[in-house]
């Protein structure tokens, strides 16, 4: 469900940027690709003319743990299974542009898309990407690293600052059919008292 995640924000990225980059503009579409820019070296980067997106920190939604861990099902069945896994997903939205004045551009369309758009839904995005669920909810929030997190980020990336900005995209549900038991529902309880 991550690559699926990532790759439609790419796609709604590319969607807007294509709208709203000038015909004269020298950058080729697809200007949003996936790519983790921790493996890429500084030539690969020179060459690089593209918005990276990278995902580089993995947070369970723990607001999101009371789940019961049962479902009550139409047929007076109870379904047991584990509760879902909510993740937050850290993405790193780096431009990787030759001309500096073209990154600042498009970071600041990166920017503007998401101030335009931070709650993404099946109902209110139309996309090709497989692999989501009918009723997915992404919601992205600007996420504003501090100068000593900034620089503990590109260290781990393992180079050079780039035009960029981190996004928190919140709430990814992982789940698979685990159903550990099924069985009918309690409706009394009774105790039988001992030598009466």
């Amino acid at each position: 469900m991550i690559h699926p995640v990532f790759s439609f924000l790419a796609e709604q990225m590319n969607g807007y940027i294509d709208r709203v980059k000038k015909d004269d503009d020298v950058v080729a579409s697809p200007v949003v690709e996936l790519d983790n820019i921790a493996l890429l070296s500084e030539d690969d980067l020179s060459k690089k003319n593209n918005i990276l997106l990278t995902l580089f920190n993995i947070g369970e939604e723990t607001t999101m743990k009371n789940d019961p861990g049962y479902v009550l099902m139409q047929d007076e069945l109870v379904k047991y299974e584990n509760p879902p896994v909510n993740l937050n997903l850290s993405m790193v939205v780096t431009v990787c542009m030759n001309n500096y004045t073209h990154a600042l551009i498009y970071l600041s369309h990166v920017i503007t898309f998401f101030q335009g758009k931070n709650i993404f839904t099946a109902q209110n995005s139309v996309t090709q990407t497989d692999g989501l669920a009918d009723d997915f909810k992404l919601i992205l929030d600007l996420q504003s690293l501090s100068l000593e997190q900034v620089n503990h980020l590109w260290s781990m990336l393992g180079g050079r600052q780039h035009p960029f900005v981190c996004y928190k995209v919140r709430i990814l549900q992982l789940e698979r059919d685990s159903t550990r038991e099924t069985r009918g529902v309690i409706r009394q309880v009774r105790i039988k008292k001992s030598g009466v």
